[in-house]
This record gives structure tokens, C-alpha cells and sequence, in this order.
């Protein structure tokens, strides 16, 4: 009769338990009998017999009844010493009970059968090998001590081997500062930005078609979006964003990363990142922003591997509008800080509000960034001191 392949695989499986139950049934079975046939040694022996089912104790009595010594059982905790000491105590035991060499060899290879012959067999307990335990204290303790250095360098290979893994695929934390000696290392407070009315009014750049077809459906995520130019841009352009209640036309990068999806917008191009968003206005607009800060901040602060230095200025409010810059330091793969940005900033719109995340990343700066950021700055309403 021909099995399928699910009834071969099936068969192969029940086969493959009923070998393990059998195996495990039989190793329990050897427990058992090895721990009475100690039992029965040690009474043998004029020992308590029950010390065969205490840990460590049991170890105690058997050194006890072969070296004269129970105290002798800690050379079996040696690396490398343990061997030495398991050979001659079962070569002891041997003697112990007027057995030879060639006994002690099967306690030593198939104790699971020699033991309980010397335990349930005829043999009389006669007392401990007379012999001298000098010698093999020495070995014990040169193989051991060798041993204990052996484990001792693995191990430091070992973690040595994990630091410089770590090492390479995360930058340590740098904790000295450095100078902001970057593109835009001259920084201010709020005189650096415009407390006048301009709220960077998005719906002057390009207005909004009342016929745009807002979705919800994130899987139309793309690259290829429709755009507009603006006059006088030359690394921005004009995409229409909303919820079903408001549409409007932001500037964001015209960058082969740009990704559009109904009320959002992000793109990024040479270390500067603009991320909009078109939404309601669930509180308060120095309050959104303060919330929106403080969650960036936080997911710096979480990963210390990486920021370092980080600081925030003062927020600074207007007409329909506030911004918050954060400051911080980016820390690269080899340690090295690098001086970046992060520009928070809340407008209201007729019916909501775009909330924008302007990143400039220095580690990735080229000879473009300084020129988008201006452009960036100035669509944007934000009066960033460049000297």
C-alpha cells in the first residue's frame, strides 16, 4: 500500500514522538535504577542511604566512602580538573569494594550498568583506597587552575568579540560638545524669526480646485503626483493636499522621493526634509506645537546613539500661526557630531491647519542644501538668520 506525501510526512512524525517518548521513558528508567543502586552502595557503605537523592550531598558521601574525604567532591567543579578527579574516584570506588582496574573502567564507560551490579551484587564495602590523594590534589588543582584561566580568556574573547560587534553597527554615545562650526552653525532665538502676521498663508501660492478628489486611501501613496511649478522656486513645486472639509495647495520639495497621500506630504533631497500635513485643529496652535516638539524630542532622547545635545528654543507665535526650533546633534557610525536642525511649524487655514516638520540633516549636506533651505524658509514664512 503507497502512502502520500502527507501521509509519509504524518507517519514520519508519529514515528519520531513514539522514538522520543520511548527514548525518554528508558533514560528515566536509568535514573531510577542508578539513584537506588547508589542508595544501596552508600548503606553498603554505612551511609545514609538517602543522600543518593540530595544534590551535592550525594556527591559528598560518595568522595566520603572512596578518598576518606567527602570535602574531595569540589575538585569535580574544576574545568579540566573534574575529569581527572571522575577517572580515579571510580578506579577508588573500585577498590573500595575489593574490585580492580577492570571494573573501575566499566564504572567509568557504562556506569549505568557496573554501578548497580556494585550496589545490588555481592560485593562488601571494605573502606576508602588507603592509597596517597597528593598526587592527584596537584593534578587536580594544576588542570583546574588551567582550566579556570582557559574559561576565563573564552570569555573575554568572547565579550571583546560583542564590543567591537556593537561597535560597528551602532556609534557609541560622543559626550563632549561640539562647536556648531557647520553650514548653519549661527543659530538665534526669536529674532531670528518674523513675529509679524505672515502665517505662510499656503492658499496664496497656487490656491485649490474645488474638484480635487480627496481619498483616505494610503495605498496611493506615490512619487508621481501632480505638481505645479512656482515662479521664482527652483526646488519646490505645489501639490494639493485636504480632508474632506479643506483643500489646500502647500509647497513641498520636487524631489524623486516626494510621496503624497491625501492630507500628507514628505519629501527629502540633499540633507533637507519637508513634511506637511493638512488636518484639524484639535487644540490651541502654540499648543500643537508644543505637543508635536515634545514627541520629537522625546524619540531623540530614546535613542542616545544617535542625538546628542539636544536643545529647544523659545516658541514664537503670531497671527494664525507658531514654530519651534530643535537643535541637536546627530551622531554618525564612527562618533563623529554633526550639527542639525528641526523646525516645527503650525499655520491656520480656512476650516484647519497644516502642520510642517522642516529637518535640515548636515551629515548629509552638499553644495544644494544651503540654497533649499532658503527656499524653504521663504515659502514657508520663517526668517532663519543664515550669517
Amino acid at each position: 500500500m503507497a502512502f502520500s506525501g502527507d501521509q509519509a510526512g504524518i507517519a514520519l512524525a508519529g514515528g519520531i514522538i513514539i522514538f522520543m517518548l520511548i527514548f525518554m521513558l528508558v533514560m528515566f528508567a536509568i535514573c531510577i535504577v542508578m539513584i537506588i543502586a547508589e542508595w544501596k552502595l552508600f548503606k553498603k557503605a554505612g551511609q545514609p542511604g538517602w543522600a543518593a537523592i540530595i544534590p551535592f550531598y550525594n556527591s559528598y558521601i560518595l568522595a566520603k566512602i572512596t578518598w576518606g574525604n567527602g570535602w574531595f567532591f569540589l575538585f569535580g567543579f574544576l574545568p579540566l580538573g573534574n575529569i581527572v578527579f571522575l577517572i580515579f574516584t571510580w578506579i577508588k570506588l573500585a577498590k573500595a569494594f575489593g574490585k580492580g582496574g577492570g571494573y573501575a573502567a566499566g564504572l567509568f564507560f557504562l556506569p549505568f550498568i557496573f554501578l548497580p551490579m556494585l550496589g545490588f551484587g555481592r560485593a562488601v564495602y571494605q573502606s576508602p583506597d588507603q592509597g596517597s590523594n597528593k598526587g592527584l590534589a596537584i593534578a587536580c588543582g594544576v588542570l583546574g587552575g588551567l582550566g579556570v584561566l582557559l574559561y576565563g580568556a573564552l570569555i573575554v574573547i568572547g565579550v571583546t568579540a560583542g564590543v567591537v560587534q556593537e561597535q560597528n553597527v551602532q556609534p557609541s554615545y560622543v559626550d563632549e560638545n561640539d562647536d556648531y562650526d557647520n553650514l548653519y552653525d549661527d543659530y538665534s532665538d526669536s529674532d531670528d524669526y518674523s513675529d509679524s502676521d505672515d502665517s505662510g498663508d499656503y492658499d496664496d501660492y497656487d490656491g485649490y480646485d474645488d474638484s480635487y478628489d480627496y481619498s483616505y486611501d494610503y495605498d496611493d501613496i506615490t512619487s508621481d503626483v501632480e505638481t505645479t511649478p512656482i515662479e521664482g522656486y527652483d526646488y519646490f513645486v505645489n501639490v494639493m493636499l485636504g480632508t474632506e472639509d479643506t483643500q489646500v495647495s502647500v509647497p513641498v520639495l520636487n524631489s524623486e522621493y516626494l510621496a503624497v497621500a491625501g492630507s500628507a506630504a514628505s519629501a527629502t533631497s540633499d540633507g533637507v526634509s519637508t513634511s506637511l500635513y493638512v488636518g484639524y485643529v484639535y487644540a490651541d496652535i502654540p499648543q500643537m506645537v508644543s505637543e508635536s516638539v515634545e514627541s520629537t524630542c522625546e524619540m531623540m532622547e530614546d535613542m542616545p546613539e544617535y542625538y546628542a545635545d539636544i536643545t529647544v528654543d523659545e516658541m514664537i507665535t503670531g497671527d494664525g500661526f507658531a514654530l519651534q526650533q530643535i537643535n541637536y546633534n546627530y551622531i554618525n557610525w564612527d562618533g563623529e557630531k554633526t550639527p542639525c536642525i528641526e523646525i516645527i511649524k503650525c499655520d491656520q487655514v480656512d476650516g484647519g491647519m497644516v502642520m510642517l516638520d522642516l529637518a535640515v540633516d548636515n551629515s548629509s549636506a552638499t553644495e544644494n542644501t544651503q540654497a533649499i533651505f532658503k527656499e524653504a524658509c521663504e515659502l514657508y514664512g520663517i526668517d532663519f538668520d543664515f550669517d
